[in-house]
């Protein structure tokens, strides 16, 4: 009987248990979590925050009985402590009663996620610091809403974005705090960032680039009847901020500290995998927010933590634990963002820098549509290659129902070295209701030779 352990009960640890169930019946599965609860969801947070009233509902999709029917083991609240992979050996020890264990295992598949990144800042701070990641964050900062009225978030990525947008709709004066010249840098091109960051800013949102966070100190201050605890956030260009409370959203690092003296690492201190999901060591592979990702078009294997890439990578891994058999489809880094009921912003695919750092000879191509009977309406930046007019990227924005569809559209062509003539004329649903009834791809398509030609006159 194959012994197969996995630590991490998250996206990737769960999709890998799941298939590997599949795939080898008579193996004897164990998966170990520190949390009491597995499968939560953290991208339902933004939802719970915004009002919605099926968090519970929405925030786990499995739970530890629905696996055991499948006869996989779960210990959750046990913490694995040390990893011998020469002798193939876990020990672990149960967070409830402190009672120590050790098991064997045949293959290793290392699911053991990520943690906040927290800069390191001068300052005592505690109670009034927030990070999104687990269930408990979400209760935390839920609370945190009712009872307060001012916020500095600090990172201006997706979650400090969207965030932000979500307190300052709760009617909480935010400030959002961004080291980098623009907002959402890692995902957009610079003239799209700064119409999403307009767009926040004329709803009240004050927002501070090329700001870096030096210092955070908490102060016990008299409201009349009552002490409460403010936060103050200093800078490096000397300025000040002063609210109820800061919540850190400058991304997340791979959790590998158990491994990192015995496997590869490779970008941010991420385990290294190959094509396989396989690890430096034999038997043992890792997947989700530990591991590397291979980005269609990008030379080097980067760290991108992303919940769609974690269960592929899971399950990827759980075919090839006997033997090689299925690749990993290179990620485009698709993403989705609700600022609110209405506007959506997506991507997938290299910006127009990025892409130019790779060293591709690019450019991007605009277009806009918008509905007949009402407001609605996207716009979309895609990049390509000037040459081939092959796609190697897209962001789009707006409040149109169709947003979310064409990044995922746009995600397969990538994958696929797919030009934008390739897909003109594959056969979409007609867009009822536009003032351009053409496809998205048509439309592409046509901006992009009529550039072309203008710069070759040029």
């Amino acid at each position: 009987m194959m012994e197969i352990r996995i630590i991490g009960g998250s996206h990737a640890g769960i999709a890998c248990a799941i298939r590997a169930r599949e795939e080898y019946p008579d193996s004897h599965i164990i998966v170990y979590d520190k949390q009491k609860n597995i499968g939560f969801i953290a991208q339902s947070i933004p939802l719970y925050l915004s009002g919605d009233t099926n968090f519970l509902k929405m925030s786990s999709y499995v739970t530890t009985s629905d696996l055991e029917k499948l006869d996989i083991l779960v210990k959750t609240q046990t913490s694995v402590t040390e990893i011998d992979m020469e002798k193939k050996t876990i020990e672990y020890t149960d967070l409830v009663d402190q009672a120590e264990g050790k098991d064997s295992y045949d293959k290793l598949i290392l699911a053991t996620g990520s943690y906040p990144s927290l800069p390191l800042v001068q300052g005592e701070f505690q109670d009034k610091l927030y990070v999104i990641k687990k269930f408990e964050d979400a209760v935390k900062l839920k609370k945190f809403m009712r009872e307060s009225r001012s916020v500095v978030v600090i990172g201006g990525g997706a979650i400090g974005a969207e965030i932000s947008k979500i307190m300052n709709n709760a009617h909480i004066q935010t400030t959002l705090i961004h080291s980098s010249p623009f907002i959402l840098n890692r995902y957009l091109d610079k003239d799209v960032a700064e119409d999403v960051q307009q767009s926040l800013e004329s709803d009240g949102i004050e927002i501070c680039i090329n700001s870096l966070v030096t210092g955070i100190q908490e102060e016990l201050i008299d409201t009349g009847n009552v002490r409460k605890k403010v936060s103050h956030v200093f800078t490096r260009d000397g300025r000040e901020f002063i609210a109820d409370g800061v919540i850190y959203s400058t991304g997340f690092r791979p959790n590998s500290f158990l491994v990192a003296d015995q496997v590869e690492l490779g970008d941010k201190g991420a385990i290294a995998v190959d094509e396989y999901m396989q690890t430096s060591v034999p038997d043992v592979f890792a997947v989700g927010d530990c591991a590397t990702t291979t980005l269609t078009n990008v030379k080097v294997p980067t760290y991108v933590p992303h919940a769609s890439d974690a269960i592929r990578q899971g399950e990827v891994a759980a075919v090839n634990l006997m033997q090689p058999k299925v690749k990993l489809n290179k990620s485009q880094g698709t993403y989705k963002l609700n600022f609110d009921s209405e506007n959506t912003l997506c991507m997938t695919g290299l910006s127009l820098s990025k892409a130019q750092q790779e060293g591709f000879n690019c450019d991007v191509a605009f277009v806009r549509d918008d509905y007949v009977n009402s407001d609605a309406y996207y716009e979309m930046w895609m990049v390509y290659e000037k040459e081939t007019h092959k796609i190697l990227g897209m962001q789009s924005k707006g409040t149109a129902k169709e947003i979310a569809a064409q990044a995922d559209i746009i995600s397969l062509a990538i994958q696929n070295d797919m030009t934008v003539e390739e897909i003109e004329y594959t056969d979409f649903y007609f867009k009822h209701g536009f003032k351009n009834p053409r496809s998205f791809t048509k439309m592409v398509a046509d901006k992009i030779r009529q550039q072309e030609r203008i710069a070759k006159i040029y």
